[in-house]
């Protein structure tokens, strides 16, 4: 998965949005009958719920994994029950349920210690897992069966944690899926760094060039936490908007001068001790749309860039796109993969936002432009005043399901389809630009380009906007 260029920050905040997204917003007490024993549909857990708590358990053929306990003392009525299922709704997404006469025997099942950290049972519990719940096997091209012959077959019962971790990865590598991943303590992943030697080349600085980037067209911009999202006007018609994060953009009262250390420290502890971080994250979207749409309403084009913007929640993405629709649409449709099919297919309207923008928008996108960014660019194809300006997106749509493995390691999975209203599905390809500049893939690359490009002709896809509205 790419890293993020703010990245103390965005590790720590995307694993308090992992932690909420069950915490915060996920199950009512709407009446008194949702506790006992749930199954989701397409997502293989197994929810335990009693007057106190909720349990959760990672559930697939050959195991149940305990996975996290919440208080249902922090759950929000965004939940309803009847006959025996159970409809959640958690951001733009709707999950449903269904009632079990009783937990799972696999899922009372206690290990012993030798079975947890078993490295043939941990390999077949991540293998199974993923047999049972990834969405695109043809679509990668991974011939699952197969993986399972070849990579289980350099395992024994004495190979070593590292040893493991590094088959695991090579595996999971061939999906070529930046939400297919798995993570070890941090003991284990160096263990297993020294052991492969692998020289790795330092990210390239990504914040430096997009900081680059507004100097150059916007040099008095403002900004919302530090550079999570920076606007100005390039000249009296063209405006410039880029947002670099599907996430810490809540207004917690980050301050210019403070250290990222600071500002990091300010902004968890606020979102921990909030009754829903994640409303803060789509209402502090909004709070920063209106003050874009204020200062650039009298221009006639904006520019959005999130060329360098790798996700975050879909939530945040669309509290943008509200601001460049007059008309509610149908922005996609979703189902994740349930057994040998999908669960029902439901889709998503978009409303405007309370003020709009009038004039035209050109979304500048990248292969670095993922995940909950591709959401919006996919609901911007209904749109016939929007232009996407670049190279495809990355492809990867569906949200990262976190799993965890028997010795406690976890992993992520692509279990989700989301499409077009018509059913088209862009998984692996990702959204295609309307003019296409051929961005290198390679991060490197494609940051060697644009700094050049700065340097010299300028950077062709805002240029492009720029002559665009000259002839207009």
């Amino acid at each position: 998965m790419k890293t993020n260029n703010l990245k103390l920050f965005m590790t720590l905040s995307l694993c308090m949005i992992a932690f909420s997204f069950f915490t915060k917003s996920a199950f009512a007490i709407e009446n008194d009958d949702i506790t006992g024993i749930w199954e989701m549909r397409g997502y293989g857990w197994v929810l335990e719920i009693d007057e106190a708590t909720v349990s959760m358990y990672d559930r697939t053929t050959i195991s149940c994994l305990p996975n996290k306990t919440y208080p249902i003392a922090m759950f929000k009525e965004t939940a309803s029950c009847k006959d025996a299922v159970l409809v959640v709704k958690i951001g733009i997404s709707t999950y449903t349920l269904d009632k079990l006469p009783k937990l799972p025997e696999l899922c009372t099942r206690k290990l012993p210690r030798k079975r947890k950290l078993d490295p043939l049972f941990n390999y077949d519990v991540l293998w199974n897992t993923i047999n049972e719940q990834y969405a695109y096997f043809e679509t990668r091209d991974v011939d699952w069966q197969k993986s399972y012959d070849t990579y289980r077959s350099k395992i024994t019962n004495t190979t070593s944690e590292a040893e493991l971790f590094i088959i695991c990865q090579t595996m999971l590598d061939e999906f070529n899926d930046g939400h297919v991943n798995i993570e070890a303590s941090d003991k284990v992943m160096e263990k297993a760094a020294e052991i492969t030697s692998f020289d790795v080349q330092p990210d390239p600085d990504m914040k430096k060039l997009y900081k680059a980037i507004s100097k150059k067209y916007i040099p008095n911009y403002k900004a919302h936490n530090f550079t999570r999202t920076v606007w100005g006007k390039i000249n009296a018609k063209v405006g410039y908007v880029q947002v670099n994060g599907m996430t810490s953009q809540s207004h917690y009262g980050l301050e210019p001068d403070m250290s990222l250390k600071e500002a990091t420290k300010k902004y968890l502890k606020a979102y921990a001790s909030s009754a829903d971080p994640m409303q803060d994250e789509v209402d502090g979207m909004h709070k920063t749309m209106q003050a874009v749409l204020n200062d650039l309403a009298d221009t006639e084009h904006i520019i959005l860039d999130v060329r360098f913007n790798a996700g975050g929640l879909d939530a945040v993405s669309f509290a943008i796109l509200q601001y460049f629709t007059k008309e509610s649409f149908v922005a996609f449709s979703k189902h994740a993969r349930n057994g040998d099919g999908f669960t029902s297919t439901y889709t998503y309207t978009l409303d405007p936002a309370s003020q709009v923008y009038k004039g035209k928008l050109h979304i500048l996108q990248s292969h670095w432009s993922a995940s909950a960014v591709e959401t919006m660019l996919l609901a911007s194809l209904q749109l016939d005043h929007v232009s996407r300006i670049g190279s495809p997106s990355e492809g990867i749509f569906s949200d990262a399901l976190e799993k965890v493995l028997p010795n406690g390691w976890s992993f992520t999975l692509s279990n989700e389809a989301y499409m077009t209203p018509d059913g088209k599905n862009y998984e692996a390809q990702g959204i295609p630009a309307t003019i296409d500049l051929n961005y290198p893939r390679d991060e490197h690359e494609f940051f060697d380009k644009l700094t050049k490009e700065l340097h010299t002709t300028g950077d062709k896809a805002i240029e492009s906007v720029l002559k665009l509205a000259i002839q207009d």
